[in-house]
């Protein structure tokens, strides 16, 4: 379950500070869609773990740019919450995920992200910010593609 959020009342900062959180989630959580599926097919860890590595590289773009922007400025607490963006509804995963039930729960957390960035977009301010989480935004659509094609070649 996604929080219900209004950008226009966010800082830049603050905006930043839980995109790195939500980042920390999605490289969290495909790793532990790769556990999951371990035993199933190891080509589709192999797959989850590289889609951990992109998430870790988009977090490390957020901060970078937060780092540019803000400095040493204390981080907003958005690091203490779970945004629910690109995490799963863990209610709404079963105990015995099977690899279909993986892929569905990766392509939803790619469109929530995906829809993060583009709400986000539009109350950007700054040009950095702007270029970043347009960047971002197109590349949770890439992730998607990848899920589908990914989807397509294990499931048929």
């Amino acid at each position: 379950m996604t929080i219900e959020l209004d950008f226009s009342k966010l800082s830049g900062r603050d905006v930043l500070d839980m995109a790195i959180a939500i980042e920390d989630e999605a490289t969290i959580y495909y790793e532990q869609l790769a556990d999951w599926v371990g035993d199933e097919k190891q080509e589709v860890v192999d797959f989850f773990e590289r889609m951990a590595v992109r998430e870790k590289r988009h977090h490390d773009q957020i901060v970078a740019l937060r780092d540019r922007l803000f400095g040493d400025q204390p981080k907003s607490h958005a690091d203490k919450v779970s945004w629910a963006v690109e995490a799963p509804d863990v209610y709404k995963v079963p105990d015995d995920v099977n690899l279909k039930q993986a892929f569905d729960v990766a392509m939803d957390a790619e469109t929530r992200a995906h829809d993060f960035y583009a709400g986000a977009l539009e109350y950007a301010t700054d040009d950095q910010v702007t270029e970043l989480f347009e960047g971002l935004r197109q590349a949770e659509a890439d992730h998607r593609r990848m899920l589908e094609e990914e989807m397509a070649k294990f499931l048929g």
